[in-house]
């Protein structure tokens, strides 16, 4: 007796493609169904894998991959495709992602939720890993939620998303060697974690206008634009159309908006000191690539924030 198909499945590199054309070669092909793709540090290498999973009512990738924007619009949008749904796992990385007027910062463990039916903006500003389940509309709305009371929401990393992340990572480490039974079978506990933690299609996770939803849509728009030294509150609470003062109001209980786009700048700036591939880079030009343009006021705090300098990170990595 023969044993059952595995499901089909699909490996995508840029390893094999000269340097200078990986990330042409990475939007023409990879990326070609995903509206405007952007690079946040056009002049450094570039490069991605992804492995992509396919079954008969859904579809997993794992991406690796250096940093890049994606940008759908309304003319970008399939309205002739099927309404799919997708649940995102942020492995590792610093990213974003905006749509419904909800948005959010992710970060390692951090779960999205993203509908491709919408426009929406969506990347990240460090090299990342990702996992990403997408599911037609009707099964996530029966499994986990109402689509636009998520789309563009997170659940951040805590003790209780834990169990699904790490059941997804094992899902996509083994799902391409599964058939279409067993791979259903895992998928289905996966889903079953999720709904848990979400509350369930009876929960709903309504959308509530609130100054925890400002906060979390601002920190996208910061992860977003972290690069431009020109960022500023002003800009943010014109970009997401809030009062001034709901702005502040947001950051009150942690220090502050200003704080907030420091903070994750030197969070960016860290983990590019400890990046491999950014050994030859000075440090000063990591600080002005995540947005800085004092170099005295960035050692400052960046010592202030992990309690010593970079040149310190650097040489005790090395």
């Amino acid at each position: 007796m023969s044993s059952p198909a595995v499901v089909p499945s699909l490996v995508e590199t840029t390893h094999h493609v000269e340097p200078e054309r990986a990330f042409e070669f990475w939007r023409c092909t990879a990326l070609s169904r995903f509206g405007d793709i952007a690079r946040p540090r056009p002049n450094e290498r570039f490069s991605a894998k992804r492995l992509t999973v396919a079954g008969a009512d859904w579809l997993l990738t794992h991406t690796i991959s250096s940093p890049i924007g994606v940008t759908i619009r309304p003319r970008h949008v399939d309205r002739s495709g099927r309404d799919m749904v997708v649940i995102g796992l942020a492995v590792d990385g610093i990213g974003y992602q905006e749509q419904c007027g909800s948005g959010a910062q992710l970060q390692a463990g951090d779960i999205g939720f993203l509908s491709r039916a919408l426009p929406m903006v969506a990347g990240t500003q460090s090299d990342y890993e990702e996992i990403r389940l997408a599911l037609p509309r009707e099964t996530f709305e029966a499994r986990i939620g109402r689509v636009e009371a998520l789309a563009g929401r997170s659940i951040r990393a805590q003790a209780g998303s834990a169990a699904f992340g790490a059941r997804l990572r094992a899902v996509a480490s083994a799902v391409a060697w599964m058939s279409e039974g067993e791979a259903e079978t895992a998928i289905d506990g996966a889903l079953h974690l999720l709904g848990n933690l979400v509350g369930g299609p009876a929960g709903g996770g309504e959308a509530v206008v609130s100054l925890a939803a400002v906060e979390s849509l601002a920190r996208a728009h910061i992860a977003r634009r972290l690069h431009d030294p020109k960022l500023s509150p002003g800009e943010i609470h014109a970009v997401l159309g809030v009062s001034r003062s709901s702005l502040y109001r947001a950051f009150g209980a942690s220090g502050g908006i200003e704080a907030a786009i420091r903070d994750i700048r030197l969070d960016l700036a860290r983990r590019r000191l400890e990046a491999p591939r950014d050994d030859r880079m000075k440090i000063a030009t990591i600080a002005y690539a995540c947005g800085f343009t004092d170099i005295p006021a960035f050692n400052r705090g960046f010592r202030k924030r992990f309690g010593l300098s970079p040149r310190d990170l650097r040489a005790a990595r090395a």
